[in-house]
């Protein structure tokens, strides 16, 4: 700039310096979860905002809200370094990823306080002459600061110091409006003199012409020019706003829209005393006009006229009342900048922010455009008076500026997007929950038909399985087994077929894993520990057996109390070792001689003759023969083929092969965890259940659900689970123990009341709804392959404990092979394909 000179002179630490010496303290707001809280969950938030900015009394405050771009570099180096052992495929797979969201765009929302901390003395400007006297005020300032830092650091606000490459941020993305800024390295501690500024200002220009529409910026980024035009509009009338329980935060509001906008928020927190002096002055000129109209013409005053009477007696009612903080008055200016490559894109887009406010909040594009977009810069001045706003700062604190889109980590893999308030990237790990946060792996997937659980399910399988993150799956339908047909996961993957399987495969002997010395080595009694998780196996490996004879057995006889006599005395006779089997059971019936045992054991011989019993029953060829799960990183016990349970009907009234259904269902279940617990209790594992609810119709399946629960933790183990009423997972007496959680398509009320319960969230507010519109479409919409949307809870800590919560869409389209797997969809023309090939 050649023809006039920036106010900023100096920078120390998070402190700028203008002309003048005028200081401001710069702070980072932490980021503020919006989505999904309850309404008095956003009035805390306000209230506790708007008593911290009451703090400020007397100061000016400078909000500037930017952002910054979300690396995805750096997210796709931490997603690689948490990869424990990739295949060939992964890396592949991770670059199809990191296409995407470089082309998203993806940002993170930065949100700075600027407060002034008065001037620069003239002890300090003299300070190398009488050097006491400048240490004196550098004393003063430091203990304003302090001061100044507690407050920031206050609920609702919870800023800390921008200091190092924060505060250069904010340098960058304001000299450079609307311009890319490259990645910049700078030390934490930042002193910038006046000539050290040249690094943000020599490589911007800016110009505009008389009267022009926007103002045309131009930096170097490298070697490369960049031109952008920036149009500043600002706020005007609002009327009253009902944030949280009609409206968004309406400087947050903006985040809804496809293109970046910034924000430059300047007010002045306003004493009580001068506030209601103020007030009374306007109450007297308000009462002369209304008493000109009444005395001098005999007129009835316009309404208007009564309604600022009344306001303006309010406000100073409020002054002279017991003061709370709640009640302090600002007043300031508002401006929003857009930016565009061209000066026609950035009038659209300009209208699309006033249309976007409308009609609750008027915004203004004004002339002087030039010393409006220099308001955005710190340390320049207010440009005009005009629109000035005069606010309670209740109603300040009600933009809520910091409230952002964030759901969960930056080291996971890719599984999506956030839909609502802004796009935003999903990323998650689900070894985060009990590595990092130290909380139950536990992760239900709900959903009514065609709500996209196994597609989800299925996709973060296949990403961590390359990565080298092992899984054993349950798989009632059969579909995911599709996924070891992959090229790249074959033949590190298995499928088992349990109803094709040989003679004992579901021997419940072999079934839980036998524990092992090395995990209990952290414990501080091992051997001890080691004997109880031996002693447990047993009690385990018992109970899973009586269950499972149990249903081999006709249901009349099953259910008398004689019959489960005799059979838990032939199972307690038995050692429960991996090395026993339910042919050893029938042989101590046997030998017990009574006419009861000897009728039981008949009917156990009969049944392991039978297509789906003898799955129990191994012959003594197959004893033992049961594979270990290290040997690979994918392994699908498929139940495709099972007969339907109808729970409607009387057990008596059941099939023998309906009867065999539920212990099949158990023991699939606990295979699949033995190949998860036959690892250490480091190495991370995964373990997913399809159709939960199937499972949890036994005691021996509510009690495994009930493991994967309070075990995950301590194991490693990210258990999802999936069934279609979150009812289902409440009713285990796990929800103390739910890690995170996705919830897709839900229509019945009673089904999205227990969502509600699931996610933590109040009944009877408005949420129920929500789940009803995922993934809604119209009558008219036939297409195929639609992506699902979920709502997302992290569950990575926070006040509440349930982390991030945000509406998701789930999107694997750069991975073809992998949709085309999981596609469960119906499609006749697949079909005639087939028959033609």
């Amino acid at each position: 700039m050649s023809m006039w000179a920036w106010k900023l002179r100096e920078v120390r630490d998070n402190v700028t310096v203008t002309t003048g010496g005028r200081l401001t303290a710069w702070y980072l707001a932490d980021p503020q979860m919006w989505s999904f809280r309850s309404v008095a969950d956003g009035e805390a938030l306000i209230e506790a905002q708007a008593v911290q900015l009451a703090e400020l009394v007397g100061r000016t405050v400078h909000v500037r809200v930017t952002e910054r771009p979300w690396s995805v570099d750096a997210w796709a180096r931490a997603c690689w370094d948490n990869s424990p052992a990739p295949l060939p495929a992964a890396s592949l797979v991770l670059e199809r990823d990191r296409a995407m969201l470089s082309e998203s765009g993806q940002a993170e929302k930065l949100v700075y306080y600027g407060v002034s901390v008065g001037s620069r003395s003239v002890a300090a400007q003299v300070g190398k002459v009488l050097p006491s006297l400048g240490r004196r005020d550098d004393e003063a300032l430091v203990a304003r600061l302090d001061e100044l830092d507690q407050v920031m650091a206050g609920p609702g606000l919870e800023c800390v110091r921008a200091a190092g490459d924060d505060m250069a941020w904010l340098l960058a993305r304001s000299f450079a409006l609307g311009c890319p800024v490259p990645e910049l390295d700078v030390d934490e501690q930042v002193a910038w003199e006046a000539t050290d500024l040249a690094e943000f200002t020599g490589r911007v220009d800016w110009s505009a012409e008389p009267l022009a529409q926007s103002v045309k910026v131009q930096a170097l980024v490298g070697s490369e020019k960049v031109v952008r035009h920036v149009v500043v509009l600002t706020v005007g009338k609002m009327s009253d706003i009902r944030v949280p329980e009609a409206h968004v935060p309406w400087v947050s509001k903006t985040d809804s829209l496809p293109f970046p906008v910034e924000w430059s928020c300047r007010f002045s927190v306003q004493d009580p005393e001068s506030t209601g002096k103020e007030m009374t002055r306007l109450t007297d000129r308000i009462r002369a006009q209304i008493r000109h109209y009444r005395d001098d013409h005999q007129m009835e005053p316009p309404r208007q006229l009564e309604r600022q009477d009344e306001r303006a007696a309010e406000v100073e009612d409020e002054m002279r009342a017991e003061f709370d903080g709640l009640a302090t008055r600002t007043k300031g200016w508002y401006r929003i900048a857009v930016a565009a490559e061209t000066e026609i894109e950035v009038l659209r887009r300009a209208q699309q922010v006033v249309d976007l406010f409308k009609p609750a909040i008027k915004v203004h594009r004004e002339f002087d455009q030039f010393r409006l977009a220099r308001e955005f810069v710190p340390g320049e001045p207010v440009a005009n008076a005009g629109h000035e706003r005069k606010m309670p700062v209740l109603k300040v604190a009600a933009g809520v500026p910091a409230a952002t889109v964030e759901v969960g980590d930056r080291r996971g893999h890719l599984i999506g997007f956030t839909v609502g308030s802004a796009v935003r990237a999903v990323t998650w790990d689900p070894w985060f929950l009990p590595e990092v946060v130290e909380s139950s792996g536990l992760v239900p997937l709900v959903g009514g038909l065609g709500a996209g659980k196994s597609f989800l399910a299925g996709g973060i399988i296949y990403k961590t399985a390359l990565a080298g993150q092992p899984w054993t799956v349950m798989d009632p339908s059969g579909r995911l087994a599709r996924l070891c047909g992959l090229p790249e996961l074959r033949g590190v993957s298995r499928v088992v077929k349990v109803l094709n399987s040989e003679p004992g495969t579901m021997n419940p002997y072999q079934l839980v894993a036998e524990p092992r010395p090395a995990w209990f080595a952290d414990e501080p009694d091992p051997d001890a520990a080691l004997a109880r998780a031996r002693t447990a196996a047993q009690a385990q490996r018992r109970d899973l057996t009586f269950d499972t004879l149990r249903w081999c057995l006709p249901a009349s006889t099953g259910s008398r109390e004689d019959v489960q006599t005799v059979l838990r005395d032939a199972i307690l006779a038995v050692p429960a070792a991996m090395g026993c089997s339910p042919r050893d059971v029938v042989g101590r019936l046997e030998l017990a001689g009574s006419e009861i045992a000897l009728m039981v054991a008949r009917r156990l011989r009969e049944a392991a003759e039978r297509e789906l019993s003898r799955l129990f029953f191994p012959t003594p060829i197959h004893l033992g023969d049961v594979g270990r799960a290290e040997q690979h990183r994918l392994v699908v016990y498929s139940l495709a083929g099972l007969p339907q349970i109808d729970e409607r009907r009387p057990v008596e009234e059941w099939g023998t092969a309906e009867l065999l259904t539920r212990p099949l269902l158990t023991l699939a279940a606990w295979a699949t965890l033995r190949g998860a617990l036959e690892r250490g209790p480091h190495e991370r594992k995964g373990v997913f259940l399809d159709e939960m609810h199937e499972i949890a119709q036994v005691s021996t399946g509510s009690g495994l659900i009930q493991k994967l629960a309070t075990d995950s933790r301590k194991n490693n183990i990210a258990a999802l689970v999936s069934t279609q009423n979150a009812a289902r997972v409440l009713g285990q007496d796990v929800g103390n123990f739910v890690g995170a959680a996705f919830v897709g398509r839900t229509t019945d009320a009673a089904a999205q009341g227990a969502c509600c319960d699931l996610m933590g969230l109040p009944r009877e507010v408005g949420y129920e709804s929500t789940f009803g519109t995922l993934s809604s479409h119209s009558r008219r919409d036939t297409r195929k392959g639609r992506l699902r949307e979920f709502v997302f809870r992290d569950g990575m800590g926070g006040d509440d404990g349930r982390g991030g919560m945000e509406r998701i869409v789930v999107d694997f389209s750069v991975h073809q092979d992998l949709v085309e797997a999981l596609n469960t969809t119906p499609d006749q023309a697949r079909l005639r394909m087939v028959e033609v090939a």
